[in-house]
């Protein structure tokens, strides 16, 4: 069985961007951690409505095959909806990711500054007090960059991949939050 944050051979290059996001992430904590605020069960960057592509889709149900106990916490979660509709539907009541390991890319650059169209934002509990504007030029997380590098992995992984996109959410990705299916 995989270790959590391992997927299976066929999500190699899909792991392998995930990895860069990981790594940038912590090379922009290690250089600004006394600016930066994320600790376990903060949750105001994990908002509803999040939808994700075939791949990152794919990847998650591969991890819960090999986790079904998550699976069952999430059709738990499913019922309870501890956040109500305020947050993103894989939170449990303590605001903790239950797919932490394998989350989606723009969940992994939560929490750091990220250009958008040339224009930097950060979650407004970081970088209090600190112009983005004079951070160094590599210390943020272009959304392009990941996007574009993302839409690569998924056309070589899926090339009828028409970019359908998914919501994140029990039903989304393909479980069925009453019956005794796996993913």
């Amino acid at each position: 069985m995989p270790q959590a944050t391992e997927l299976p051979p066929e999500f190699a290059e899909y792991s392998a961007v995930v990895a860069k996001v990981d790594a940038k992430f912590a090379a922009i904590a290690t250089a600004h951690g006394a600016q930066m605020q994320c600790v376990l069960g903060c949750h105001g960057c994990c908002q509803p409505g999040l939808t994700v592509g075939f791949l990152q889709r794919e990847a998650i149900r591969s991890w819960l095959s090999y986790h079904p106990d998550f699976v069952d916490q999430l059709r738990q979660l499913a019922l309870e909806q501890p956040h109500g509709s305020s947050r993103c539907g894989m939170l449990d009541g303590a605001g903790a990711c239950l797919i932490y390991p394998v989350r989606p890319l723009i969940c992994r650059s939560h929490g750091a500054p990220v250009r958008v169209d040339g224009d930097l934002d950060v979650c407004p509990f970081n970088f209090r007090g600190q112009p983005l504007e004079g951070l160094p030029p590599g210390d943020s997380i272009d959304v392009q960059t990941v996007d574009t590098l993302l839409y690569v992995v998924s056309m070589r992984f899926a090339p009828k991949d028409r970019g359908q996109r998914f919501a994140l959410t029990l039903h989304g990705l393909g479980v069925n939050p009453e019956a005794d299916n796996r993913p």
